[in-house]
């Protein structure tokens, strides 16, 4: 299969997981103050409810690229050393700005401890946990390496599903005993152990795995929208009404697979858009300023007095997709530029 193939469903699921993840902290706080349960809310849950996956799909996407290459010339050192610069200075580069944002608007005093404690906790921001969780895989790269070459697929992901399981009923009991980090759980990589399995067996055996989701393409479609309607129906009753349903949290996990899996396999169906690549470059970027533009929107929103839920909502939206993707846009070929002009200068 040509590599350029190959990106055409990374890239599609790639970026409409960044999309949604945007729209989920657009929409978190519609969700939080309408009205329950009136027709703005439930308009509002559907689709934020629906984006859920996102970090299952974002964990399960990284696992597939690491593995679309065969690991034989594997180097530890150097691994670690491009996923230091390619994801933890960034990351941690990010945390200094919020931190700095925050500061200044008066949201708490300069403290060092307490920036270490967030860029290891990921909890400064929403979306940072995720680091947190990938960075662990990618320390323990050279199991996963293992794990493919001397295991089949479908008892490696059995054991992925039971240790998960396992770890989310164990670890939170565990943590508990730790006051400060006892609801970190959702941080901790063995709560997304079986996405990013799948990933990694779904990335060394790609153009069979693409072959197979295309032609089930109907098949996880259907599954995607009982899975969906399900996923739906339960949780706006426990949102709305309070009403309890032990099995929810395991009916959303199945949720987040489906969703994965319907979501790639639409990947394998779409011809290639232009714009896709854009947006699949600045991904990571606008994963991790996004929301630093909905804080800035917040502000300015609440000194110009505007306090309908549902034009704050509209506000929001245009100025997170708008203004991040602009600026990643802009950075990224300044950047391109720069590496160009220097390896001329090189040269």
């Amino acid at each position: 299969m040509e590599n350029s193939k190959k990106q055409q469903e990374i890239m599609f699921l790639n970026t409409l997981l960044c999309v949604l993840v945007v729209f989920i902290h657009c929409a978190s706080h519609p969700v939080s103050n309408y009205i329950k349960p009136s027709l703005p809310y439930t308009l509002t849950f559907i689709p934020w409810r629906l984006s859920a996956f996102v970090v299952q799909g974002f964990i399960f996407l990284s696992g597939m690229k690491l593995f679309l290459k065969p690991q034989n010339d594997f180097s530890y050192e150097k691994f670690i050393s491009k996923r230091i610069k390619t994801v933890l200075i960034p990351y941690v580069f990010a945390v200094l700005i919020y931190y700095i944002y925050f500061m200044r608007n008066g949201y708490f005093p300069f403290s060092i401890k307490d920036i270490v404690f967030y860029v290891l906790s990921g909890s400064l921001v929403s979306p940072f946990y995720f680091i947190v969780a990938i960075m662990q895989f990618y320390l323990l790269m050279p199991l996963w390496i293992k794990m493919t070459e001397k295991t089949k697929p479908l008892p490696s992901l059995i054991i992925s599903l039971m240790v998960m399981l396992a770890a989310k009923h164990y670890i939170p009991q565990f943590l508990a005993n730790f006051e400060k980090i006892a609801s970190y759980n959702d941080r901790i990589f063995t709560t997304y152990l079986i996405y990013w399995v799948a990933g990694c067996y779904a990335g060394k055996n790609y153009a069979s795995f693409c072959t197979f989701m295309k032609k089930c393409f109907v098949p996880f479609a259907l599954i995607f929208i009982a899975l969906s309607a399900a996923d739906v129906i339960f949780t706006y009753k426990a949102f709305v009404y309070g009403q309890y349903f032990p099995f929810l949290e395991n009916l959303h996990m199945v949720y987040c697979i489906g969703a994965t899996a319907f979501t790639f396999s639409l990947g394998t169906m779409i011809k290639n858009i232009t714009f896709i690549r854009y947006i699949d470059a600045v991904s990571f970027n606008m994963y991790l300023f996004h929301c630093l533009v909905i804080f800035i929107a917040n502000d300015f929103m609440a000194r110009l007095g505007i306090t309908s839920i549902t034009v704050q909502f509209a506000l929001r939206i245009i100025l997170a997709y708008g203004v991040t993707f602009t600026l990643c846009i802009v950075y990224q070929n300044i950047k391109s530029k720069i590496k160009s002009r220097a390896s001329r200068a090189v040269s």
